[in-house]
């Protein structure tokens, strides 16, 4: 295993040039421009190697339910898996689900060579979503291999076959090229628009595939033609990506929404994302459920207390006798009190 990765060219098991990166020109060296080539995991390797050939730790994020690969070594499981995908996958396949498995399974071993990915550490519901989520870490990786092949093609030609590839699989890439249903305009060479892509996205031998896709496509063509024409006045050219949020936008809820729907598709269809939304969805009902039951047992104690509470108060209040208030003080007369009396007694003396 690690003997493959450590040759990346495409020389089969002839090694490599010596002083490929030298050349003889009158009789002085002329060193060549360095390029950077395909990745080979020549670093994941040598950790390997050094932890005497066993597989590296690894971590998976199953708290926050993204079941990706965490630590120090996760970027390393990315980059291996491309690089094999770029070794034993052929690149002509519609989608990552088309792939003989023959070929996935060469292409996501690795992970599981170099990686302690270890099932008895995980539930098996756990597992199988860790495992899906490898499996999309190479579904991403072989878009952009097929990506890369294709701008290859459309822009330098199917002359020369892209660097790894047999003579039988490149010309099967050409066809499928050939057969793709997005190609630049004969007379003008441009690609589609991003509103006629959604058209095509979304009809099946000429019809809608639902009413709502037909009726957003007639949306975006008004609002195309009346930015149109607010624009002819102002040198402000129409943009449809924004014409395409602002048909959808508020039903999509977010930008990140509009690539799924120019891809004819209302969601991602990752088996990790509908796992993940299945297990979520399930756990939030639970947890729902239990809130519900703990606040209504709570309500029921809150009631028995206050009812209990209120019959000790009441049974207490019987049992109390109040003591009499003692009589308030006398008054002491006021100054125009003691006055009065001291004229009435002036008074009958003077009688």
């Amino acid at each position: 295993m690690a003997d493959v990765l450590h040759h990346g060219g495409d020389g089969g098991d002839e090694p490599p040039h010596q002083h490929a990166n030298s050349l003889q020109a009158d009789c002085q060296t002329a060193t060549a421009a360095k390029k950077r080539g395909p990745s080979r995991s020549l670093h994941l390797v040598k950790l390997f190697e050094s932890n005497g050939k066993r597989p590296l730790p690894i971590e998976f994020d199953t708290q926050e339910g993204t079941y990706l690969p965490t630590g120090d070594n996760q970027k390393y499981v990315s980059r291996v898996v491309g690089t094999r995908v770029r070794q034993f996958v052929h690149p002509y396949f519609d989608r990552w689900a088309n792939v003989p498995e023959e070929q996935k399974a060469r292409a996501t071993g690795c992970v599981y060579e170099y990686f302690d990915v270890n099932p008895s550490r995980y539930s098996n519901a756990d597992y199988k979503l860790i495992v899906d989520g490898i499996e999309d870490i190479a579904a991403r990786r072989y878009r952009q291999y097929k990506s890369d092949v294709n701008a290859y093609i459309r822009y330098k030609g199917s002359a020369v076959p892209y660097r790894g590839l047999t003579t039988e699989v490149w010309e099967k890439c050409i066809e499928r090229s050939s057969n793709q249903k997005f190609k630049r305009d004969p007379q003008t060479q441009e690609w589609p628009s991003v509103i006629e892509t959604f058209k095509v996205n979304h009809q099946r031998n000429g019809e809608w595939v639902n009413e709502r896709a037909a009726s957003d496509y007639e949306k975006m063509v008004e609002e195309r033609e009346e930015q149109t024409q607010q624009a002819s006045s102002s040198s402000v050219a129409v943009n449809e990506n924004d014409v395409v949020l602002k048909v959808l936008g508020e039903r999509r809820g977010h930008r990140r929404a509009i690539g799924r729907v120019l891809r004819g598709t209302s969601r991602s269809h990752s088996s990790t994302t509908r796992l993940r939304d299945q297990q979520s969805t399930s756990e939030s009902i639970q947890a729902t459920n239990a809130l519900k039951s703990k606040m209504e047992t709570y309500m029921q104690q809150m009631n028995e207390f206050i009812t209990l509470l209120t019959s000790n108060l009441q049974s207490v209040m019987l049992g109390i006798q109040l003591p009499t208030p003692p009589p308030p003080p006398p008054l002491s007369p006021t100054h125009e009190e003691e006055l009065d009396s001291s004229r009435d007694e002036d008074y009958l003396s003077d009688l």
